[in-house]
């Protein structure tokens, strides 16, 4: 029986995923962006302020598209990306040619065999691959090993809650025979197309545009090795690699007030208990988190961790989430999630330079009617708010 990286090569030969696209600036211009980007995320991977020299970054598993365009976005750092599939590799080739380039190298091969490549990295990108592979766990050891002592790590893994749905139909598309070819698309479009509304999966379906393209088709419901994640079992996953968790790249699915007022049943019972056990309850209640976004570090390091509780909270420094857009007055749009502001909030949250301090957006002549202590507290409130929500990012003081 073939191996698991084998049939996965074979897949993405056939169906290059993402669906490949012609031009990355183009594409940026109408607001594409990759989670995890340094270039745009650099807050959260580095809350204390990111390393001043040329950064080594490695994509692993780049698919179609990701190396050339943290290449692109990164042009002071050097890339490599490395991915089994040959036809995947070919588009990243032709983005690299048609955008000069120069700063991406580019590896055929098994992320297992990763440290073939005799390097070390600052920055390891690695989004959607380890769900796929037969033992993800080895993958990450093999990524652990070529990061440098104090580097970071992008994960991404699918979120368990929201892919129930499409397990059921995964086992009922192999039970039935469907193979992934052009037929075998067309025939799974239509069995969906039939599908009762209150299927599991109908919910992850309407949300997921990407279904529109067949090689979304195939990666979701006929890819030979997929498996997803809970908050629990993604700590242990890094665990058993040993790897400290940094911080949720998008900070909304995990903590209760995006979806649940101070004064609710669910925020009282949430609300005191520990982080990483608040987020494993709002995963299960919310189930909104299908895919789970973070940074880790190798264990032991010295976590650069956000805490509104304890620190030098006025020395904290907010940042805009990519994709942050005001939308009118008192309303601002982040991808699915709507922030609506009262005129206070809003000019506070305009505040928000990436520059300035929450004390020094506080203090100014527009808010000296209030007294400083109650602009201090209403400030660590609502950027902490803002925070839990994944609408800013928090950079903390130097050390």
């Amino acid at each position: 029986m073939e191996d698991v990286s084998t049939l996965v090569a074979r897949q993405y030969e056939a169906f290059a995923y993402p669906e490949p696209f012609a031009d990355l600036a183009e594409e940026i211009r109408k607001g594409y962006h990759q989670y995890g980007d340094p270039a745009l995320y650099g807050p959260v991977l580095w809350p204390r302020g990111r390393p001043q020299r040329r950064l080594k970054i490695l994509v692993a598993g780049c698919g179609t598209i990701q190396a050339a365009y943290s290449a692109f976005m990164n042009p002071e750092d050097e890339v490599v990306g490395i991915d089994l599939s040959e036809a995947s590799l070919a588009h990243e080739r032709f983005l690299q040619e048609k955008h000069g380039l120069s700063n991406l190298r580019l590896f055929k091969g098994n992320l297992l065999d990763v440290g073939s490549l005799g390097e070390r990295f600052d920055v390891i990108l690695c989004t959607g691959v380890l769900h796929h592979m037969a033992d993800p766990g080895a993958g990450l050891a093999a990524l652990r090993d070529v990061l440098s002592p104090d580097g970071v790590m992008v994960l991404m893994l699918y979120g368990q809650t929201v892919r129930v749905g499409v397990y059921m139909l995964q086992d009922a598309f192999q039970r039935m025979g469907i193979e992934q070819t052009p037929e075998g698309v067309g025939e799974l479009r239509r069995i969906l197309s039939e599908l009762p509304s209150r299927h599991y999966a109908q919910d992850y379906i309407r949300a997921a545009d990407e279904l529109k393209q067949d090689a979304a088709i195939v990666d979701t419901f006929l890819h030979p090795q997929d498996r997803a994640y809970t908050v629990p079992q993604i700590f242990e996953l890094l665990d058993g690699a040993a790897l400290d968790f940094q911080n949720w790249i998008d900070s909304h699915p995990y903590w209760r007030n995006g979806g649940w007022g101070p004064e609710s049943a669910i925020a009282k019972a949430t609300d005191p208990l520990p982080a990483r056990e608040h987020w494993a309850a709002v995963e299960m209640l919310g189930q909104i988190a299908g895919m789970h976004m973070f940074t880790a570090r190798h264990s032991g390091s010295d976590l650069a961790v956000v805490d509104f509780d304890q620190g030098d909270l006025a020395n904290f420094i907010p940042h805009p989430a990519p994709g942050l857009v005001r939308k009118s007055a008192g309303l601002f749009a982040r991808g699915p999630y709507e922030l609506r502001c009262s005129e206070l909030e809003q000019f506070v949250l305009d505040g928000a330079d990436g520059k300035r301090t929450i004390a020094e957006i506080v203090d100014v002549p527009a808010l000296e009617a209030i007294d400083l202590p109650e602009r201090n507290e209403f400030a660590r409130r609502y950027f902490e708010h803002l925070w839990k929500l994944g609408h800013v990012m928090i950079g903390l003081p130097a050390d």
